[in-house]
């Protein structure tokens, strides 16, 4: 198997990734969200790239639920923000959820051509090795066309998983990566308290997002992304 990493949403378009698996990993929060909301019982999550698209759907939809942010903060007028925290089952059971992010939900529209597109983050990161079948690219979403430290973090998890199931072929991104995640496998919080993003979601209060974004492996969900909708697999 062979494994690229791309550091951004921005620099993945463009790319021909047929004959892949993408894996689109927004860690902080969107793939977080996206598979807490499935795992809890929700139909399927719509992704937008733009405000104005998702009211627009939202206003052809029934049983439906605007989710999303903009500068890490909930969206005026939605339903529900960016935070995994309020997508309870209570909440989200049987609806379609239409999200739209600053940085993950461009990130999953811009992967064009895969064999399959799947979502992950820590919590998640085992079934989605476990899924994996053709050559895999990650694509990290960044932070508004940045490289973020978070995402690279869980793409190095999700490489030091596949390495234990197959024989794999690693690009200097992906090798730089997983030596990071084996460094730090053990203190995740740590190896990140310099972070850029965590930094600001820490400063706006989301310390329970984030103790909750780095629980590893405790959810068998796996995203996927199709003909615009996105399901548990």
């Amino acid at each position: 198997m062979r494994i690229s990493v791309i550091p951004t949403a921005q620099q993945a378009q463009g790319i021909n990734f047929s004959g892949q698996t993408a894996v689109v990993i927004d860690v902080l929060r969107a793939t977080t969200v996206i598979t807490t909301a499935l795992d809890n019982g929700a139909h399927e999550v719509i992704p937008m790239k733009t405000v104005e698209e998702a009211q627009s759907l939202y206003a052809t939809c029934d049983n439906a639920l605007r989710g999303g942010e903009r500068n890490a903060l909930k969206i005026e007028g939605f339903d529900l923000g960016n935070s995994p925290l309020e997508y309870k089952k209570k909440t989200v059971e049987g609806k379609t959820l239409i999200l739209t992010t600053t940085n993950g939900t461009n990130a999953i529209h811009n992967v064009q051509g895969a064999d399959e597109v799947v979502l992950a983050c820590f919590r998640n990161a085992e079934s989605v090795a476990c899924s994996a079948r053709n050559d895999v690219t990650v694509v990290c979403a960044g932070t508004e066309g940045r490289f973020s430290l978070d995402d690279g973090l869980c793409a190095g998890m999700l490489i030091e998983l596949l390495k234990q199931q197959t024989e794999v072929e690693i690009d200097d991104f992906g090798l730089l990566l997983n030596r990071f995640y084996n460094e730090s496998k053990n203190n995740l919080f740590g190896a990140l308290s310099g972070c850029y993003h965590l930094k600001r979601l820490f400063a706006l209060g989301f310390y329970d997002d984030i103790k909750f974004c780095l629980e590893t492996n405790c959810v068998q969900t796996v995203p996927v992304f199709q003909a615009g909708r996105i399901t548990a697999k």
